[in-house]
């Protein structure tokens, strides 16, 4: 079950960080996050369904699975990461 977003604080993982610098350059779907970080389909789609629980993606378009950055954790750390 993804966590609820109200209560939810989620601990990074690498993955999660490079789903996050990809979405810093703009939108991407799915495919194209599975594509350029070399990750199982399965293993994305997981992080980006915790990810967006947590409140910081978005789902803008269901039939496509694109997403966008809406809140970014990493914004604090010394270069994004």
């Amino acid at each position: 079950m993804l966590p609820d977003k109200s209560s939810s604080r989620v601990t990074l993982t690498n993955v999660d960080k490079e789903i996050l610098e990809l979405l810093r350059e703009g939108r991407a779907t799915q495919s194209y996050i599975v594509d350029e970080i070399g990750r199982s389909r399965q293993y994305v789609h997981n992080r980006l369904g915790i990810l967006t629980a947590a409140g910081y993606l978005e789902n803008i378009h269901a039939k496509t699975a694109l997403y966008e950055l809406v809140g970014d954790p990493l914004a604090g750390e010394e270069n994004g990461g």
